[in-house]
């Protein structure tokens, strides 16, 4: 199961639970991306990941109330219940995207988040297999043919 999570720089410290490729020594296949801030993330990347083949991905901020940037955590939890609908607009179950809030030193609690939301997705259906579209070149060259 390929999952990539995005967490805060301010938030659950990693240290120890990636192995030197990025990945959760617990949770192999379970991609780490560090980034500033929970609100510097946009949803796209969230939605792109899915689209690139992972079967999750999740971002994970400062506990409410308490994001060093003041409302970063607020932003992204705003965006993700966007995602939500924009994804189920687009038939990608939304159960795919997650959004965690977890201290510095929680980092217990996030891989227990974080083992939740891999179970939920093996819960899930496949999702199904976009159809491949000729290039539009091909599709000319065949006509020309």
């Amino acid at each position: 199961m390929k999952v990539i999570g995005f967490v805060c720089d301010w938030a659950v410290s990693t240290e120890g639970l990636v192995d030197g490729r990025g990945e959760l020594k617990a949770y192999p296949g379970v991609h780490i991306v560090r980034i500033p801030c929970s609100g510097f993330m946009r949803p796209d990347w969230l939605e792109q990941s899915l689209r690139a083949g992972a079967d999750g991905a999740f971002v994970t901020g400062c506990p409410y109330g308490d994001c060093l940037n003041r409302e970063g955590n607020y932003l992204m939890r705003d965006r993700m219940e966007q995602l939500a609908r924009r994804l189920q607009r687009r038939r990608v179950d939304p159960g795919r995207v997650a959004m965690f809030a977890h201290g510095l030193h929680d980092q217990q609690a996030f891989l227990a988040e974080v083992g939740a939301f891999l179970r939920r997705l093996e819960s899930l259906p496949q999702p199904a297999a976009r159809p491949v579209r000729p290039a539009v070149g091909a599709a000319a060259g065949e006509a020309a043919e």
